[in-house]
């Protein structure tokens, strides 16, 4: 099996978040017609969307994502 099935989600103010942490949300900060480019800014919580939890989210003792192998091979394969 050579195909990747793409599971990403795509993050607008209709993406479910943890009740709590930041929902997302973008603004536009300035624009060509003002005279400058366009500058945007995102809010958003680390945990929405499409992500990878590591042990460490639930166990403080747990291994972290940058220590994680699955981390590793991804970036192989990027």
């Amino acid at each position: 099996m050579n195909q990747w099935l793409d599971i990403s989600q795509r993050l607008n103010e209709n993406t479910p978040y943890w009740p709590g942490d930041t929902q997302y949300s973008y603004r536009l900060n300035s624009s060509i017609a003002e005279g400058s480019s366009v500058v945007g800014e995102i809010r958003m919580s680390t945990h929405l969307g499409t992500h990878i939890d590591a042990p460490y989210h639930f166990d403080e003792n747990g291994k972290k994502s940058s220590n994680s192998i699955l981390i590793y091979i991804l970036a192989l394969l990027r």
